[in-house]
């Protein structure tokens, strides 16, 4: 008997079938290698199934092919995925194509069996393991039997071997970890990441002509980068997993080869292009250029992107790229504009091309490459062929199933390929959309199609045993949006790893878009005022001066503009303006919902088109304070309280009376409060300039402290200016405040529940009774190539446990200095709305108040109202009502101070925790400017206290109240109540907690 060594052992090369294909390998025996393949090969030898697991891009499918290209041995492989069959696997009947019988068509599994070949279980923990179950014989015995097919029992020849393969079921999407009872019959060995020093003796192996300094610094490069994900340093935030390993590095040491080995330009463009480029955020790519440029010695001016196309080539820059059909490539390059944005795009794209790399588009929601998609798939002239992917396919649609013959009839059925397969035989462009609808049933299916394999393995009833490989001519890009919340689906990290992520541009800049414009339309006036416009109204949705009314912000993108230049392309006419301004309503101004935004809007979009840049005093005003406009309610047109009895008496301090005045109607005793003991607050507790040194008399300027003495003609001009100020306590009950805003309320709660609807579920089941049939496995049935299980028994279900380990806690500041009507209405609607409908969908929650009652100086009181163990029922919401009515007359304190221990908010069970913190955020001692504000003891603390609360996983939504905009500055998600925006707010919070619970909530198994 030959033998082979491998790894220092000693392995035997037995007699295998040619028909079936011999992978080859690159490997490299590096040291942990060598251990490695002795941990395989030991369990191999002694007929034992392995289990490989390990990290994205380790090698856990290169060892094996090694392993059986060494001892000359056939590997058949099968992507597992969530929508995995026994038939799949196992295989089933089909017709003789004379239609005169059946015939058995053997499943990948079973032919490693009868054939004695390796059989790769690629994915393992994808599959529904009671789907696994079903051959647990092989793995137990190495026997199946076709329970399926004739019922005859297939034992194992000699040199079956069975190995599955998997990630990490924690930190991958879509894997669920093997119980033991599966797990127990195999040798699990888990493959470790390599060290720097293996990446370097495998990069100098496998690239001999490249210098061992570049692979020295290229290692740094992503050994630093990977250090810096998982420390949080870049990435934090982003709902997208980077990764980088050796499958990066060799598409580096590629690149170099390709396009000059000794240039230093190039050694920089491409390690910008890999470990740079990727991160949407602008401060990640920041900190990963000074890292790219500090190991490179400084920066490389990079030559500007050129392309021409001659003699069926694309030259672009040091690229060469061949063309199938050099008339549409020239005619694409002629219909698209290129701005440098777009330029540096498609180099990126055309490196990847030549590089054979398959490529991943990503893209912001409103900056869609959809209008410039021909540009970059198609350049090359071969024909496209778009796969679309949603939630709840089939993997036949995308790969083929058996269907009638054109003639129809049902006992006449042939294998028709689906839109992949068609695109792999035919050696078309493939363009994978809808990678972020689609679940790990569908993606998944396309590993040995995304990695070196470059192959698909087809069900049996194609009566294809060999996968279908991809040509040269074949490019795979995949297109996804970017995740907006962890509720959303998407790729995970070992898939995005086969991939070249590249980002779609921003087309943000004013200059570019009037680039882009001018493409199409005369330069000069029009194109600048276009791009302005859209500009514009994109700045004020994105800061929600319009649409603060809505759940979700309007969305203006480059597709807007595109199709508004369009329609006056479309409809030129002598009057250019009003083709302008009709075509700027149709995708811009019609879409808004309040009459006056929509109104404001349309006179912008008539300023900007008549040349002039016309500043709206209206919209200035509103960006200046942060405002939203609102429906008009009829509020101020009706009391629903009794104005007597929220009078009080303006003469409230204790100090000498300089002035008088006319006596006004006594309200609530308020008696200020002492100052470190012994003295009342007198006019030092005053700010603004406009008081300081007249002894208590004027205004204060956003401050607090003791009211002081002043005239009655001072006092009306105060409450002219603030509006009314309440008593420290509402007199007003729970029953009257809904009777005035019931309605308002019960519409924010019908317009936040879809935000907390539960995920879909969709399960695909088969059975042998039923009342529908499935057409696909009937004509299977019919035709002898499946079973009696026609019935579809597909069923949709809610995942009501989406939302389990969610709590949400309010901190409401309770202090005099802060409380008035416009706040109080706000504070309150907007906790009974979402205490509300965070109830009903048993999402935990917990109120607190915080404040210093005695006014001492030196204490920090904290009310619980309701804990998160309590039920949120009809008395615990009088109960919670009734104690943020009354009492307000506490003195503020640090906010920092209540977040020195934040678990104490929470249950033991919560995994995702929101703390919603409302306050004035201006500590103990308001300041006179909003910069001494942010520069104070106080906001620097309480910036240090989130910091460190966030590293702990708790997320904040810090609600401002007031005109003072410090919020902003000290959390990362916050909201701002003012005189103006305090009706929205109750649809604002509610709206940001959903927001923040479907971004920072993943259901944890």
């Amino acid at each position: 008997m030959e033998f082979v060594t491998i790894a220092d052992v000693k392995v035997p090369v037995l007699p295998h079938s040619e028909k079936f294909p011999v992978f080859s390998s690159s490997l490299v025996e590096t040291d942990s290698v060598k251990q490695t393949l002795q941990k395989i090969l030991y369990p191999m030898l002694e007929g034992m199934p392995v289990l490989l697991v390990g990290d994205a891009g380790v090698g856990k499918n290169a060892l094996i092919y090694y392993i059986n290209s060494l001892r000359k041995q056939p590997t058949l492989r099968f992507s597992f995925n969530e929508d995995t069959l026994p038939e799949d696997l196992i295989g089933s009947y089909r017709i003789l194509l004379d239609g005169k019988g059946f015939t058995w068509s053997n499943g990948p599994l079973t032919n490693a069996l009868s054939e004695g070949l390796s059989f790769v279980a690629d994915e393992m923990n994808l599959c529904a393991p009671n789907i696994i179950k079903r051959f647990s014989s092989v793995y137990e015995s190495h026997y199946l039997d076709l329970l399926e097919g004739s019922g005859e029992r297939v034992k194992g020849k000699t040199g079956f071997w069975f190995i599955g393969t998997q990630n990490p079921s924690e930190g991958f999407e879509g894997r669920k970890p093997l119980p033991f009872d599966i797990t127990k019959h195999f040798a699990v060995v888990y493959v470790d990441p390599y060290t720097p020093d293996e990446m370097f003796y495998i990069l100098k192996k496998l690239y001999p002509m490249l210098s061992e300094e570049v692979l020295k610094q290229i290692i740094r490069i992503s050994i630093e980068s990977e250090k810096r994900i998982k420390s949080g340093e870049v990435g934090k935030g982003d709902l997208e997993k980077y990764h980088f390993n050796l499958r990066t590095l060799q598409k580096y040491c590629n690149r170099l080869v390709l396009f000059g080995a000794k240039d230093k330009t190039v050694s920089v463009r491409e390690a910008l292009y890999l470990f740079e480029e990727p991160f949407r955020k602008k401060e990640d790519r920041d900190k990963q250029r000074e890292l790219i440029e500090s190991e490179f010695g400084g920066a490389v001016k990079l030559v500007p992107t050129k392309g021409y196309v001659q003699g069926s080539t694309i030259f672009w820059n040091d690229k060469e790229i061949k063309t199938w059909d050099e008339t549409k490539t020239i005619s694409l390059l002629s219909k698209y504009p290129t701005p440098e944005p777009i330029l540096h795009f498609l180099d990126q794209v055309f490196t990847a091309i030549q590089a054979k790399e398959n490529i991943l588009i990503e893209y912001r929601e409103d900056q869609d490459p959809q209008e410039f998609l021909p540009l970059f798939t198609e350049l090359t002239g071969i024909q496209i062929e778009s796969v679309m992917l949603s939630k709840g396919m089939h993997t036949s649609d995308v790969v083929g199933a058996l269907k009638p013959t054109e003639e129809g009839n049902i006992e006449s059925v042939t294998w028709v390929d689906g839109p992949l397969t068609r695109a792999i035989r035919k050696g078309h462009i493939i363009l994978i959309s809808g990678l972020e609808s689609a679940g790990a049933e569908l993606v998944e299916k396309m590993n040995m199609l995304t990695d070196d394999a470059r192959s698909l393995t087809l069900p049996p009833e194609s009566g294809e045993y060999l996968p279908v490989k991809l040509t040269e001519t074949s490019v795979v890009f995949g297109m996804k949006s970017f995740r907006a919340s962890k509720s959303v689906t998407t790729i995970s990290r070992a898939f995005r790893n086969r991939f070249t992520p590249i980002l779609f541009p921003e087309l943000e800049d004013v200059k570019v878009l009037e680039d882009i414009l001018e493409f199409f339309l005369p330069e000069g006036v029009l194109p600048r005022s276009l791009a302005r416009f859209h500009l514009k109204a994109k700045e004020l949705s994105e800061k929600r001066t319009i649409g603060s009314a809505n759940l979700m912000p309007y969305r203006f993108g480059i597709a807007n503009l595109l199709k508004w230049k369009n329609h006056i392309y479309r409809y030129n006419q002598t009057d250019v303006k009003d083709i302008a301004i009709r075509g700027g309503k149709i995708y811009y101004t019609n879409q808004i919902a309040d009459p006056k935004e929509r109104k404001e809007l349309e006179r912008l979009l008539e300023g900007y088109l008549s040349g002039v840049e016309e500043v709206s005093t209206l919209f200035e005003e509103i960006e200046e304070k942060k405002k939203t406009f609102t429906v008009e309610s009829g509020l101020n047109r009706k009391n629903w309280w009794d104005p007597e009895l929220h009078k009080r008496d303006p003469l409230t301090g204790v100090a000498k009376k300089l002035n008088s005045g006319e006596e006004t109607k006594r309200g609530i005793e308020i008696n200020t409060p002492e100052t470190g003991g012994g003295t009342k607050e007198g006019p030092d507790a005053w700010y603004g300039q406009d008081t300081q040194g007249n002894q208590g008399q004027g205004e204060p300027q956003g401050g607090g402290g003791a009211w002081g003495y002043r005239t009655e003609e001072l006092y009306k001009q105060f409450l002219k200016k603030r509006r009314l100020l309440w008593d420290y306590s509402i007199m007003v009950g729970l029953e009257e405040f809904k009777s005035v805003f019931g309605k308002e309320l019960e519409e924010v709660e019908l317009n936040l529940e879809q935000l907390f609807d539960p995920e879909i579920d969709i399960h695909r089941m088969y059975k042998n009774e039923g009342s529908r049939v499935d057409a696909r496995k009937y004509i299977s049935y019919k035709s002898g190539r499946g079973d009696t299980k026609i019935f579809d028994k597909t069923t949709i279900e809610k995942n009501d446990e989406k939302l389990k380990g969610v709590e949400v806690t309010f901190l409401v500041s309770k202090c005099r200095r802060i409380f008035n009507f416009e706040y109080s209405i706000a504070m309150l609607s907007a906790l009974l709305v979402s205490l509300h409908i965070l109830n009903e969908h048993d999402i935990k929650t917990s109120v607190h108040t915080f404040c210093d009652i005695k006014n001492s100086k030196d204490t920090v009181d904290i009310f619980n109202l309701k804990s998160a163990e309590e039920d949120y029922t009809p008395e615990k919401e009088e109960e919670v009502f009734s104690a943020l009515c009354k009492n307000w007359q506490g003195d503020s304190i640090p906010e920092f101070q209540v977040l020195s221990n934040c678990e104490r908010y929470f249950s033991p069970d919560a995994q995702t925790k929101i703390i919603v913190i409302l306050s004035d955020f201006r500590g103990q001692r308001a300041k006179t400017y909003i910069e001494d504000e942010l520069a104070s003891f106080d906001t620097r603390k309480m910036k240090e206290a989130v910091l460190k609360n966030e590293e702990k996983n708790y997320v904040f939504l810090g609600v401002g109240l007031g005109s003072r905009y410090i919020a902003e500055h000290v959390f990362h998600d916050s909201l701002q109540i003012t005189a103006d925006n305090f009706y929205s707010m109750p649809n604002l919070i509610g709206a940001e907690i959903a927001r923040l619970v479907q971004i920072h909530h993943s259901l944890r198994q």
